[in-house]
């Protein structure tokens, strides 16, 4: 059964991360951030990307009826129902294994990865895909 209300909290969730990596993004020629910034920031990207992994289970399980046990799963459950394109498939990997990277290597500078992830935005196809899935439950299967 569908959680309209957990929908509704984790679309505001990832709208207030996205903002939060948009305002570094912005700042990030300008401004020299201290440690504790740049785990805030890494933190918000890694809690963004595992939000968008959890909402696409969530979408597999109540639109597709796909059970899937982790997260690892849920890319190619995606690619086998066509729920992404080739393109958005890729930008998700990237995503995957930039969060993976941080959040296995911690004691590593991964920040420059970040940085380059940032600078692109390629974070903000999670805002993208978030409103698409939503739409997607709401519509008769």
């Amino acid at each position: 059964m569908r959680d309209v209300e957990w929908e509704t909290s984790l679309y505001e969730h990832q709208h207030a991360m996205i903002k939060r990596l948009d305002a570094f993004r912005k700042g990030a020629k300008a401004i020299e951030y201290s440690k504790d910034e740049t785990m805030v920031i890494e933190h918000s990207f890694q809690l963004l990307v595992a939000s968008m992994l959890d909402l696409a289970r969530y979408v597999l399980k109540h639109h597709y009826k796909t059970e899937i046990s982790s997260r690892k799963e849920v890319l190619n459950a995606l690619i086998v129902n066509k729920d992404v394109t080739y393109e958005q498939a890729e930008q998700i990997r990237s995503l995957i294994i930039l969060r993976d990277k941080i959040l296995h290597n911690y004691l590593d500078e991964n920040f420059a990865d970040l940085e380059e992830a940032m600078t692109l935005r390629r974070y903000s196809l999670v805002e993208v895909l978030t409103k698409e899935w939503i739409t997607r439950l709401s519509s008769p299967s």
